[in-house]
C-alpha cells in the first residue's frame, strides 16, 4: 500500500495544466492515499463450517440407500465392482468426487507362492481391490519377478493373511521399477481405460496403506521376523515411496486427483512432509483418539498440527475415528472442528470398525458458521476455537469435549 501511495503522488507532477487543477488534484489522490493506506488489509472470509462427511470402502451394509448416502456424503471411495452402486448415487443427485480404492503395495496370491521358486496356483481368485485383479494374473505376471516382493530375513516374502481372504496380500517392494510400472499401468487402465477394458469411471484414486515407516512389515504382518531384506532405515523406505508416489503422480495428476491412507507412523508428523507434495489428499485412520481410545495429550496435539499443516498446503484432510460405541463421538467430533477448513476436511466416524455402516448421527448436523480464528489453548489446558454461532472447547486429559451453537450446548 506504500508503493500505491507513493506512485499516486508522483503521478501528480504530470497532470493538468494549471496550479489550481494540480492543487486540488493532489488533495484528492493525498485523501485517497491516506485512506486507503491506513485501511487494515482485508481478509478473504472464512468458509462456514459443517461437517463434511465421507464414506467407504464398500456399499453400506446397513440398509443406507444411494439415495441417503448422495444426501450425507461429501467423500466416498469404492472399489472396482461397485459401479453399478456409484452410478446410482450419482443419479440420486451427489455431485463430489468419487475415489476408486486401490491398494498401494500389496498383492492378493495363493498361499503356495511365499517363495520365488515355489510353485503358484493359477486358479487364485484374487480380490479385486489391487492391481492384479484377474484369475491367473499373479501366477503369470507378478510371481516370476521375485525383485517386485518384499521379504523377511529367512527370504521369505512378507504377506498378510486377511480374514475371509482364501490366499494372501503379499507386500510389494515401492522401490522396484518393474512394480511402480505395473501399477501405474493398471491406474491408468482403470481411470482412463484401454483397449481390453473401458475406463470404470471413477475420478481419480484412493491409495490405500501407503506407509511411513518400517514398523508393520517388521512387526504387525503374518510371517514379521523383525527385518525387512530389502530395507535397513525407515529413511530408505521413504525415499522409495516417494519413488512410487512420483510415478502415480506423473501419471494421473492434475487431471485425476490422487489421495493415501498414511499408515505405520509412530507418531503424527513423521514423514508427511515428504510424500504431500505428490498427493492431493490424505486420510489418517486414527484420528484424535488412536487405535484403543485415547492418546497421550501430546500426540493429540501433534495430529492436530498435522491436520492443519495438511489443509494450509490446499490438501484434503480425512479424519477417520476409531470408536467402540458412540461415547467418544462429541470428543472427536469437537477435535475435527478445531481444525477444519470447511472445504478440505471430512471426518468419519467407525464404530467397531465396521466400513460398512453409515449410522446417522445427529451431532453431526451442527452447524457453526464460519471461524472467528484459528483454535487456541485455554489457561485450564483445553482448547477452544469460536464460530459466528457458537463455539467448541475439548479437553485431550479427560476426553470431555462442548459443542455449543446458539447459546445451546450441543455436546458435553
Amino acid at each position: 500500500m506504500l508503493e500505491m501511495c507513493y506512485h499516486n503522488k508522483a503521478m501528480d507532477t504530470h497532470i493538468g495544466q494549471h496550479a489550481q487543477w494540480r492543487v486540488l488534484l493532489s488533495i484528492l489522490l493525498a485523501a485517497a492515499c491516506i485512506a486507503s493506506c491506513a485501511a487494515p488489509a482485508s481478509s478473504a472470509p472464512a468458509d462456514p463450517v459443517r461437517v463434511q462427511e465421507a464414506y467407504f470402502y464398500k456399499p453400506p451394509k446397513d440398509g443406507t440407500t444411494a439415495e441417503a448416502l448422495a444426501a450425507r456424503a461429501d467423500l466416498i471411495i469404492l472399489t472396482r465392482t461397485d459401479e453399478p452402486f456409484r452410478d446410482a448415487v450419482r443419479r440420486a443427485g451427489y455431485a463430489g468426487v468419487i475415489l476408486q480404492y486401490m491398494l498401494a503395495a500389496e498383492v492378493s496370491g495363493p498361499v503356495d507362492a511365499v517363495r520365488a521358486d515355489a510353485p503358484c496356483n493359477s486358479e487364485h481368485r484374487p480380490w479385486r481391490n489391487q492391481a492384479a485383479f484377474r484369475v491367473g494374473e499373479f501366477c503369470n505376471l507378478i510371481h516370476p519377478n521375485d525383485d517386485w516382493f518384499l521379504h523377511n530375513e529367512k527370504g521369505e516374502r512378507l504377506y498378510t493373511n486377511w480374514p475371509g481372504h482364501t490366499g494372501y496380500f503379499y507386500h510389494m517392494n515401492p522401490a522396484s521399477p518393474g512394480w511402480r510400472a505395473f501399477l501405474v499401468a493398471r491406474l491408468r487402465q482403470a481411470l482412463e481405460g484401454d483397449d481390453q477394458e473401458p475406463a470404470l469411471g471413477y475420478d481419480g484414486v484412493f491409495l490405500d496403506n501407503v506407509a511411513l515407516t518400517l514398523w508393520k512389515l517388521r512387526r504387525q504382518v503374518n510371517n514379521s521376523d523383525g527385518a525387512v531384506r530389502e530395507f535397513g532405515s525407515d529413511e530408505a523406505y521413504r525415499t522409495a515411496w516417494v519413488a512410487l508416489l512420483t510415478d502415480v503422480s506423473n501419471a494421473l495428476r492434475p487431471a485425476r486427483p490422487v489421495w493415501a491412507n498414511l499408515i505405520a507412523e509412530s507418531a503424527p508428523g513423521s514423514g508427511w512432509d515428504e510424500y504431500l507434495p505428490y498427493l492431493d489428499g490424505v486420510m489418517v485412520e486414527a484420528f484424535a483418539t488412536g487405535w484403543r481410545g485415547s492418546v497421550a495429550p501430546s500426540e493429540w496435539e501433534r495430529g492436530l498440527v498435522q491436520a492443519e499443516e495438511v489443509l494450509r498446503h490446499e490438501k484434503g484432510y480425512l479424519a477417520v475415528v476409531q470408536a467402540k460405541d458412540q461415547t467418544l463421538l462429541p470428543f472427536a467430533l469437537a477435535s475435527y472442528l478445531l481444525i477444519t477448513d470447511g472445504r478440505r476436511a471430512f471426518f468419519r466416524y467407525v464404530e467397531r470398525g465396521d466400513y460398512a455402516i453409515f449410522p446417522h448421527y445427529p451431532l453431526l448436523d451442527t452447524s457453526l458458521g464460519a471461524p472467528r480464528g484459528p483454535r487456541y489453548r485455554q489457561d485450564d489446558g483445553t482448547w477452544r476455537r469460536d464460530f459466528a454461532r457458537g463455539y467448541v472447547i475439548a479437553d485431550p486429559v479427560t476426553q470431555q469435549a462442548q459443542i455449543v451453537v446458539e447459546g445451546r450446548e450441543g455436546a458435553e
